[in-house]
C-alpha cells in the first residue's frame, strides 16, 4: 500500500531532535511504500518550502516549512492551504496514496481529511492524548469539523486508551474502529522483576521538562514518604538542563535532604537494569500521551506510579502492576511512592505473572508492529 503520512513529530533535516515515536512506527511497517510530510510550523509570512530525506521508514519524504500563524489562529485555512500544496507536490512526484495517515487528528487529520476526500482514499489518524484532547476541548468553532473526521475516519489510532474515552466524550461514536497503538521505543527487552535490594524508587525524565514531569511534586511526596519509610530514597535519571539540575538538587536539599539522588544522563543499554534493581518506577506528568519510558519500566520489572487519566493510563487496571495518583495531589503520590515500596513482593509477583502470560508483550515492537500492519490489512480490504 501507498501511504502519505502527515506528522508534525517527526525528526527531519530541520529538526533532528524530535521524538521518535512516529519515526520508530514507520521503521516496522515493511511491506508498504511510506511517504512522510514532516511538517515544521514557521512565521506566518514564510509561504511553503520543503526539501528531501530519506531514512529507515523509506525515501521521497519532504521535510516541509510552512508559514502560519501561532496559537492556533487560521487553523483551519492554514491546513487546508497545505493540503493543497501537498497534493501538488505529490503529483509533481508521481506518489498516489491509497491512505492518508495524519499522526495527530487536531491539526494534521484537518490536512489529512481534505486530502483524503481530494483523491478518494481512506483516511487513518493517530491520537496524541495530551495535544488532540486540549486542542479539540478549546476549539469550539472547529468541534463540528472534528467531530464528522473523527466518525468518517476509516481508523483511529489513540496512543493510549484513555485518549479514545475522552474524545468519545468530546466528539461521540466513531463508526469505524479505534485501536489503541502504543508508542514503539528502544528498549523493549523482557526482564523478570526481582527484589530491589533497598527501598529506592527510580525515575527518568530529560530535565529540561522539570516542570511538565512534576518533579518539583515528585520530591516532595518522596519526603513525605520518607515519614513512614525511613530508608525511602528517590533516584533521578536525565540530564540535558543544568540550570533545572540546579533548580530541583537545590529544592531536594530542602525538601528531603539526603533522600534524591541525580544520577545524570545513562545510556539506554544500563536504563533497563536500573529500573529492574527498583522498588518501582514514579512519573506522574502533568501532559503526557503516552510515555514510552513507562514501558521501557514495566517491561524492565519496575511497577510504576502514572498520572491518572493520561500516559499509559488505561493499559492496565489501576492497582494491578501499575498505580495512579492525580498529578496535583502531593498527597496521593506520597501514597503512591509508599505503596511500591510496602507492597513492592505483591505488586513484582502481579507482573511476573502478567509478563510470563505475554500480558506485556503488547508494549513491544513486534507486537505493536503485528497491530499497525493487522490494521493497514483490515483498511485495504
Amino acid at each position: 500500500m501507498r501511504i502519505l503520512h502527515l506528522s508534525a513529530d517527526y525528526p527531519d533535516p530541520l529538526q533532528p531532535a524530535k521524538t521518535r515515536a512516529v519515526a520508530n512506527l514507520l521503521a516496522l511497517a515493511d511491506g508498504h511504500a511510506h511517504r512522510v510530510v514532516s511538517l515544521n510550523r514557521v512565521g506566518w509570512r514564510a509561504g511553503i518550502h520543503a526539501l528531501d530525506f530519506a531514512d529507515a521508514a523509506g525515501g521521497g519524504h519532504r521535510a516541509v516549512a510552512y508559514g502560519a500563524p501561532g496559537k492556533g489562529l487560521l487553523l483551519r485555512r492554514s491546513m487546508d492551504r497545505l493540503a493543497d500544496w501537498v497534493a501538488e507536490d505529490c503529483a509533481r512526484a508521481g506518489f498516489a496514496p491509497e491512505l492518508v495517515h495524519a499522526h495527530k487528528l487536531s491539526v494534521e487529520g484537518i490536512a489529512g481529511a481534505r486530502l483524503a476526500a481530494l483523491w478518494g482514499v481512506p483516511l487513518a489518524f493517530s491520537v496524541q492524548g495530551n495535544t488532540d484532547t486540549k486542542i479539540i476541548g478549546a476549539r469550539h468553532d472547529l468541534r463540528p469539523l472534528y467531530a464528522q473526521i473523527w466518525r468518517e475516519a476509516a481508523f483511529a489510532f489513540p496512543f493510549a486508551p484513555w485518549a479514545e474515552e475522552r474524545l468519545r466524550a468530546l466528539l461521540g461514536a466513531r463508526a469505524g474502529p479505534a485501536r489503541p497503538l502504543p508508542c514503539p521505543g528502544p528498549a523493549d527487552a523482557l526482564t523478570m522483576p526481582a527484589r530491589a535490594p533497598e527501598p529506592v524508587i527510580r525515575t527518568a525524565f530529560n530535565l529540561r521538562d522539570a516542570a511538565n514531569k512534576n518533579a518539583a511534586r515528585l520530591i516532595r511526596a518522596a519526603a513525605r514518604a520518607a515519614t513512614e519509610i525511613p530508608e525511602l530514597r528517590l533516584e533521578i535519571i536525565g540530564g540535558g538542563d543544568p540550570a533545572a539540575f540546579a533548580t530541583l538538587a537545590a529544592l531536594a536539599d530542602r525538601a528531603a535532604p539526603g533522600r534524591v539522588r541525580f544520577l545524570g544522563a545513562v545510556p539506554h543499554d544500563r536504563i533497563q537494569r536500573l529500573f529492574n534493581a527498583a522498588a518501582g518506577f514514579a512519573l506522574v506528568s502533568h501532559r503526557e500521551s503516552y510515555g514510552m519510558v513507562f514501558a521501557e519500566a514495566l517491561l524492565a520489572g519496575a511497577p510504576c506510579l502514572i498520572p491518572r487519566g493520561r500516559a499509559i493510563d488505561g493499559y492496565f487496571a489501576d492497582g494491578s502492576v501499575v498505580l495512579t495518583a492525580n498529578p496535583e495531589d502531593e498527597a496521593e503520590i506520597a501514597r503512591g511512592l509508599v505503596r511500591l515500596v510496602c507492597e513492592e513482593a505483591a505488586f513484582k509477583a502481579r507482573l511476573a505473572e502478567l509478563g510470563r502470560r505475554g500480558g506485556l508483550a503488547l508494549l513491544t515492537r513486534p507486537a505493536i508492529r503485528d497491530s499497525y500492519l493487522g490494521a493497514l490489512e483490515e483498511i485495504a480490504r
